[in-house]
């Protein structure tokens, strides 16, 4: 009842030059956004960008930039007092155990979907795109991707383990398919330089080792250049990546699965996180709008790679990572216009 008082008071009876003013604001970050992401499939479209280039660049925005960037920001990270990240995490965490099992009854009780489509569901329209588009977004909306931190390291180390499980039950029945899955998942893990960069991160922060580094230092600023790339190229590499996974016209047999996960993905998943943060876990301001904000956020841009890994169709999953993008831009404005007066 709370949230359509707050709607009819923002549209109605409110103060519509306030609101105004954080929709623009949220229009000239988010557009800046979606722009350089245009900006790499116009690239590759046009030829000025060789095949592959998109790898190249993800390569190095993942193994190089988010890495350092994502370092210097848990290193540097200081809450503001009376944020509760525990409860930001616990009410992201639940809203996401509500969106699977919702998922699992749609697509294997409803849809009859083997297990691997599932759990590959779990991670398209289960996940964020934390690295890629949370980040960016965050820096530029809140100033800085602190929050995004807790969000990769608790989807890396958890929930993709757990999808990584569901995929892999179907060859339990082979021998050592057990430690086969445990091998899986703990390299899963332990190759994500994001989480070893933020693990890093935070341990020298807690141990109070970031007072003794000087940011005048040149290491130190050499790192906060190579970060300032992470995201340009971030979402430049994003936008050549479906350019180059372009399909044919013959996916009209999953056009109605892609709609579906459309509109799980980005607005099923931000209106769980809603109810469940403010109305179970009772976060209000920055945190609330941080959680809405990172549900919104499009399909995790690894999907395709698992697609392509359990042999299930790349086109469809590259689709639906197209189309939860291009829709994020319209829900992350619309939680930007609602939310955002609350946090500045």
């Amino acid at each position: 009842m709370s949230f359509l008082l707050r709607v009819y008071v923002r549209l109605v009876a409110a103060d519509w030059q306030g609101g105004l003013v954080m929709l623009m604001l949220s229009l000239n970050s988010t557009l800046s956004i979606f722009i350089l992401i245009l900006l790499g499939c116009l690239l590759s479209f046009a030829g000025l960008m060789r095949r592959g280039a998109d790898e190249i660049l993800s390569d190095y925005v993942f193994y190089v930039a988010l890495p350092v960037e994502i370092f210097l920001t848990t290193l540097k990270s200081d809450y503001t007092p009376g944020v509760d990240i525990n409860a930001y995490v616990q009410a992201y965490g639940l809203g996401i155990f509500i969106l699977w099992v919702l998922i699992f009854i749609i697509y294997r009780i409803y849809l009859k979907k083997s297990l691997v489509e599932v759990g590959l569901n779990f991670i398209a329209i289960g996940q964020t795109n934390t690295a890629f588009l949370a980040v960016p977004v965050f820096i530029l909306l809140l100033g800085d991707s602190a929050l995004v931190v807790p969000i990769i390291i608790f989807q890396s180390v958890v929930l993709t383990s757990v999808a990584i499980f569901v995929m892999e039950t179907s060859s339990f029945s082979k021998a050592g398919s057990s430690g086969a899955f445990l091998k899986r998942a703990l390299l899963v893990v332990f190759k994500n330089p994001l989480i070893i960069s933020a693990l890093t991160g935070s341990l020298i922060s807690q141990i109070k080792l970031s007072h003794m580094i000087d940011t005048d230092f040149f290491i130190i600023e050499s790192m906060e250049m190579i970060a300032d790339t992470a995201a340009p190229i971030a979402l430049i590499a994003l936008g050549a990546s479906f350019y180059a996974g372009r399909v044919a016209s013959t996916m009209k047999n999953d056009c109605n699965e892609i709609v579906l996960g459309v509109l799980i993905k980005n607005f099923l998943h931000p209106a769980i996180s809603f109810v469940v943060g403010q109305y179970f876990l009772g976060l209000s301001g920055l945190l609330l709008f941080a959680l809405i904000l990172i549900s919104a956020m499009p399909s995790p841009k690894n999907t395709f790679i698992f697609a392509q890994t359990y042999g299930v169709s790349v086109q469809k999953f590259n689709l639906i990572l197209l189309a939860t993008t291009g829709v994020s831009f319209f829900v992350v404005n619309v939680a930007g216009y609602f939310f955002l007066p609350d946090v500045v």
